[in-house]
């Protein structure tokens, strides 16, 4: 049974949702984007790495490449974007609603500048979504804020390392 801050959770049939994302590093710095819930603002912001779910027909790194230009702008290059590297399950709620999702996570090395379009946020994004911007890589590892996947301060160094990563189940909160 699965426990989330005291509640039973009961998960939905498999297969779960697939989501792809994209952790694009450039120089020392991540692009990530800054959300919260508007559902729950007590829980407070986090910063997540642009993705989202596979359409059907796509791989992982085709979709991938297209959820970070939609919700970022940014368009990187498939060419520069490395095998799955961090694979997980989890749950999660937001906007008041309960999600189960398998995810994997792809690694971009860019350089020089990435061509920008206008993002392509859901209405539910708008909502969610404050700012998309740089990271600074050292103030990831150094813990500072909440991030979606949780583990990431932990996982960083391994994945610019190129290790790859079995993240098991995951209750995010």
């Amino acid at each position: 049974m699965l426990v989330d801050q005291g509640v039973a959770l009961d998960p939905p049939p498999r297969p779960w949702r697939l989501s792809a994302r994209l952790l694009v590093v450039q120089d020392s710095a991540l692009l990530m984007m800054r959300a919260f819930d508007p559902h729950d603002r007590a829980a407070g912001e986090w910063w997540e790495i642009p993705g989202g779910g596979v359409e059907r027909g796509e791989d992982t790194v085709t979709a991938a490449v297209r959820e970070t230009a939609e919700e970022t702008g940014y368009v990187v290059p498939a060419g520069c974007v490395q095998e799955v590297c961090w694979r997980g399950e989890t749950t999660y709620t937001w906007l008041g609603r309960r999600h189960w999702a398998e995810m994997v996570l792809h690694v971009a090395r860019v350089r020089g500048p990435l061509r920008r379009q206008p993002t392509c946020w859901y209405p539910e994004e708008q909502l969610s979504f404050l700012e998309v911007c740089w990271l600074p890589v050292d103030d990831v590892l150094a813990g500072r804020g909440r991030y979606f996947p949780a583990t990431l301060p932990l996982d960083l160094p391994r994945l610019l390392a190129g290790e790859r990563i079995d993240a098991g189940f995951t209750v995010w909160s």
